[in-house]
């Protein structure tokens, strides 16, 4: 008798949480820094150690715990180096899906469906274009509306432009990045 109605308490508990609604509209800013950018020209000596900040955010759908959206970031790189005159300006658009746990832990994978880059090479304008990529990430939830995020992506560009001319070759970037974000949910 004393397991039915524990089972019958855990039913109801569960049952009840269950129909009432935890869907809600995802809005969340993020503030980061890259602390290792490599950026690969192919035929070109590899450029690593590159480091900047980047700014963007999260819209999406949250529904208990579960989140669906989509994804901005921009980031400027300074790659250290000769070879590359200016910061390399970065700007990402993708797809995410994320979960976050109870126990003050998110984790979240998406895909770059869009991505573009500028910088200057030996006076030369280098635009990056057609871009795609993955990105992973974890976020810890200790702190009252601010998460902290660790994010690694890697991608690379299908189209190299140096001051208009097109170059056949192929440019890889990875990246680690650690943020902060506040995700709202209205």
């Amino acid at each position: 008798m004393k397991k039915l109605i524990q089972l019958s308490l855990l039913l109801a508990l569960t049952l009840g949480y269950s129909f009432q609604s935890q869907a809600a509209l995802l809005i969340e800013p993020v503030l980061g820094y890259n602390v290792s950018t490599k950026l690969d020209i192919e035929d070109v000596d590899n450029y690593s150690g590159g480091t900047g900040a980047a700014f963007g955010g999260r819209l999406g759908y949250q529904n208990f715990g579960l989140q669906v959206g989509i994804d901005y970031l921009r980031s400027s790189i300074d790659m250290h180096d000769d070879v590359f005159d200016k910061n390399v300006t970065m700007s990402e658009w993708a797809g995410f899906v994320g979960y976050e746990f109870p126990l003050f832990l998110r984790v979240y994978a998406g895909y770059i469906f869009s991505a573009t880059g500028e910088t200057e090479m030996g006076g030369l304008d280098a635009d990056f274009s057609e871009g795609s990529g993955t990105k992973m990430g974890v976020g810890f939830t200790g702190l009252p509306f601010v998460d902290i995020n660790f994010e690694f992506r890697t991608g690379k560009f299908d189209k190299y432009e140096a001051s208009g001319i097109e170059l056949d070759q192929e440019v890889k970037y990875q990246s680690i990045m650690v943020g902060i974000s506040v995700p709202f949910t209205i």
